[in-house]
């Protein structure tokens, strides 16, 4: 099940490409608007080869509030124009959308995921094919095989139609978290209904002046604080730190301009900084391409010219750690489910299946990862964020809890779970799997903690292995993906040789988390 991003989520489109290796100076050509400075910025790209199809699939992943109003259109339109298929995987069918994501990308031989244009993503893909002297076998239009059936414009009457039909798509359903269990089957209300409860107030988040920062860590967007800004790098505060010399994606917002950045992580602060302020810091070193260069000028220059002045936030009184943990709220109305979706020692901040009160006091119970009964406590809602005020700082939807009573016992089990949370915070770890059981793996070990890539294919698990100069913490392998590609010996000489330990699991993706826990001596 894929991971709820808890933070406002990508928008994944994927482009169905005819004949790359053959038409690669057409397809060039007729994409090139993607990188152009008008199209939306881009926030990941992963291409496909579908050898036996001979078809590139372009996984085009964007920032919900760089795309804008009108973001998808300016897709719709080149797609319809280029005339190649699209795809949003967020409004199929779940039929569909396991067997686009568990059987077509499967079956893809070739992926690229180190490009940061969609011309050049496309291109080295095309490099790769060439060189692996793939021959597919030639295949009717239309074959019924394909999970997703294609349909190609064929006239204005047609165009105007397929135009309609895409503008007006519904948005991502709401998907509960892989942590949850629900006896009734039912699911949380979407994050739309984070609201104001009756007679409650808000506070105002969205301060004048603020640049708003954000990066991406195991797929979903994790606010920051901005401490230092210029076109050379940055400085930011955090709960969770990347790695040091990994490579991150940031997003900045400042009013209605947007910058999506990258580069390597130059410094991190030590655990002694990090307890005296609240928060620990990390300074990353840009790698700007032209586009992103575009885009952070023209937020640097919009915050000169307004005179703001980025000043050291305010330390913080205990640091806060991300994860998406189940747990049940007391309230007036009665019991109400809730995802946790960052923890500190005083506090949490959740996302609730119905609205809370502000400045109102509630008990909450909480399944730890120690295999004991719940800890419970009673804490009081100090702030309150809604949908629109969230969709503008790019922050989540929901309410923050001080917690103001919990047993000595409890609060001692408490302590200890932030603990192995910090731990985990603290870790990368490579996932191996075939695409459904990766969102589903993936998601368990991010909602505790952890920093998580994975690949679908032993080529992609290659690349990303060695993608940074320091190796990954741990690697898991889904024990079903090994046995189709006959490659265990393989997988566990390619981690040896990087001292890299590496273990494999099978049945419940629920024993990902235990399993890396025991490898990597978190408890």
């Amino acid at each position: 099940m894929p991971l709820q991003a808890f933070f406002p989520p990508l928008v994944e489109v994927f482009l169905i490409i005819e004949q790359p290796r053959q038409r690669i100076g057409h397809w060039s050509r007729a994409l090139a608007a993607l990188d152009d400075v008008r199209a939306p910025p881009l926030a990941t790209i992963a291409a496909y080869y579908d050898a036996p199809a001979d078809q590139a699939l372009l996984g085009l992943r964007y920032d919900e509030l760089a795309l804008g109003r009108d973001g998808l259109g300016f897709l719709v339109d080149i797609a319809l124009f280029a005339e190649v298929g699209m795809i949003q995987p967020a409004t199929l069918t779940e039929g569909d959308r396991r067997r686009f994501l568990g059987e077509r990308l499967a079956r893809c031989t070739i992926h690229v995921g180190d490009q940061r244009s969609v011309v050049a993503a496309l291109t080295e893909l095309v490099r790769r094919a060439r060189a692996g002297r793939l021959v597919p076998p030639p295949i009717p239009r239309g074959d019924t095989a394909d999970p997703v059936p294609l349909v190609h414009v064929k006239n204005a009457e047609v165009q105007e139609a397929q135009r309609a039909m895409v503008t007006r798509l519904p948005r991502a359903p709401y998907l509960p978290s892989p942590l949850e269990a629900r006896a009734d089957g039912s699911q949380p209300l979407p994050t739309e209904a984070i609201a104001t409860a009756e007679g409650s107030r808000t506070e105002p988040i969205m301060e004048p002046g603020v640049i708003y920062a954000r990066f991406l860590r195991s797929g979903r967007w994790v606010p920051i604080r901005v401490g230092a800004l210029s076109l050379r790098g940055a400085s930011l505060l955090c709960g969770a730190l990347p790695r040091l010399h990994d490579h991150v994606d940031l997003a900045l917002s400042y009013g209605g301009h947007r910058a999506l950045v990258r580069g390597p992580v130059k410094r991190v602060s030590s655990h002694e900084e990090a307890s005296s302020f609240g928060a620990a810091t990390f300074s990353v070193s840009f790698e700007l391409d032209d586009a992103s260069r575009r885009q952070l000028t023209s937020l640097l220059t919009a915050a000169r010219a307004a005179n703001v002045t980025i000043k050291p936030p305010p330390a913080r009184r205990e640091r806060r750690y991300p994860v998406e943990w189940p747990l049940c709220l007391g309230t007036m109305r009665g019991a109400v489910r809730a995802d946790a979706l960052d923890v500190s020692r005083e506090g949490m901040f959740v996302r609730p299946s119905h609205a809370l009160a502000l400045d109102s006091q509630l008990n909450f119970s909480v399944v730890l990862d120690d295999a004991s009964s719940p800890v419970a406590g009673r804490a009081k809602v100090v702030r309150v964020i809604n949908e629109t005020d969230a969709r503008t700082c790019g922050l989540a939807p929901g309410y923050g809890l001080s917690i103001s009573e919990m047993s000595e016992a409890d609060h001692g089990r408490w302590i200890g779970f932030l603990g192995r949370v910090a731990k985990r915070a603290e870790k990368r770890i490579l996932v191996g799997a075939a695409p459904a059981r990766l969102s589903e793996i993936q998601g368990w070990l991010a909602a505790a903690g952890y920093a998580v890539t994975g690949g679908t294919d032993p080529g992609a698990l290659v690349q990303l292995a060695g993608a940074e100069a320091r190796p990954v913490d741990a690697a898991l392998i889904d024990s079903s993906w090994l046995v189709p590609n006959g490659a265990a010996s393989w997988v566990e000489t390619l981690f040896a040789s990087r001292n890299v330990p590496c273990v494999t699991i099978q049945g419940d993706a629920r024993r990902a988390r235990a399993a890396v826990d025991r490898v990597l001596e978190v408890g």
